[in-house]
């Protein structure tokens, strides 16, 4: 079980940086000219990096709204309990992410997006091989209203595209989050993040600003 607490002042924060649920992403996007500034703690064995989780991780990250279509985000993941050093070779991963609001959510349609992580890698400026968090990506989130609160649900689909391969979410993903009228601020979170399911709650005490 994965429990997250979220004190950004953002609609829905992941873990792992861009707008959405624990792990995966979602179509609700920071807006124009907001910015998350974050930290996670991923403990074993839900870390994973290059395919191997012997250690815990930590993400930190910032993510900025540049445009009210646009979400962009920098990521610098390190592996806990590993040297960084030359002799050892290994250097914390940095990741840029770029998401593009395709369609906004409408009373009928849900909001479509397409995500690109380590969207370096697809610009030639790394090398292909040395993705660890690959993931070109569409995901569709659509809100229901209910008697006792709010549903979001969110699907994607995470995709080869070109050479990049899709490393962080392969295949189908989503998930449903869960705001009751009477606590506002408290959202249960369950999804799947095509590796396994994760469940847990988030707290937003800080209204956006604006």
């Amino acid at each position: 079980m994965c429990v997250l607490f979220s004190m950004f002042a953002s609609q829905g924060q992941s873990v792992v940086g861009t707008s959405g649920l624990i792990h995966v992403p979602s179509a609700r996007m920071l807006e124009d000219k907001q910015f998350a500034l974050g930290t996670a703690f991923i403990p074993v064995p839900y870390f994973y990096r290059a395919g191997r989780n012997f250690n815990n991780g930590l993400n930190t990250y910032v993510t900025f709204g540049i445009l009210p279509f646009v979400e962009i985000m920098f990521r610098y993941t390190h592996e806990l309990n590993v040297p960084v050093n030359m002799e050892t070779k290994y250097f914390p991963d940095r990741m840029l992410g770029f998401r593009l609001r395709i369609l906004n959510e409408t009373k009928k349609l849900p909001a479509i997006v397409f995500g690109l992580q380590d969207a370096s890698a697809l610009l030639g400026s790394t090398c292909l091989n040395c993705t660890n968090y690959s993931a070109p990506y569409f995901v569709l989130s659509k809100s229901i209203s209910s008697t006792f609160g709010a549903f979001d649900l969110s699907v994607g689909y995470a995709f080869d595209l070109f050479e990049l391969k899709a490393k962080d979410f392969k295949g189908i993903f989503g998930g449903v989050m869960f705001t009751p009228h009477a606590i506002d601020k408290l959202s249960f979170v369950f999804e799947n993040n095509s590796k396994g399911f994760n469940t847990g709650f988030k707290i937003n005490p800080i209204e956006p600003i604006n």
